[in-house]
């Protein structure tokens, strides 16, 4: 997967909205979305309205530029790491889901002076 493809992924997922959705925003099909998402293809002709969606520059959805809004600095470690758990099972997201909510929790309950 490409990195325009994985960003675009994650901004859809980080909005909650279903490749349906951002089709229809865009006005194209789901499958013709579903494309830019797998990188079967670029999306050359829709990203300005992309860009307007998520609120990124172009450089960013194309992986140019690192420090984009809402990047960090280990950009590149945090997208592997979000391929690696796309590419899991339902159940398997679930099980990442309930241990890093877990882990959050415990670590909130420090910053706030509790012991865990």
């Amino acid at each position: 997967m490409n990195v325009t493809a994985l960003r675009l992924r994650m901004l859809r997922k980080e909005k909650h909205l279903s490749q349906q959705q951002v089709a229809d925003a865009l006005g194209i099909t789901r499958t013709a979305y579903n494309k830019y998402e797998s990188g079967v293809t670029a999306p050359s002709r829709k990203l300005r309205e992309l860009m307007d969606l998520f609120g990124v520059s172009a450089d960013y959805l194309l992986g140019k530029d690192a420090d984009a809004p809402d990047t960090k600095p280990d950009d590149t470690r945090i997208e592997g790491q979000l391929r690696k758990y796309l590419g899991l099972s339902d159940a398997g997201r679930g099980i990442v889901d309930i241990t890093l909510d877990a882990v959050y929790q415990r670590e909130q309950k420090g910053m706030s002076g509790s012991a865990p």
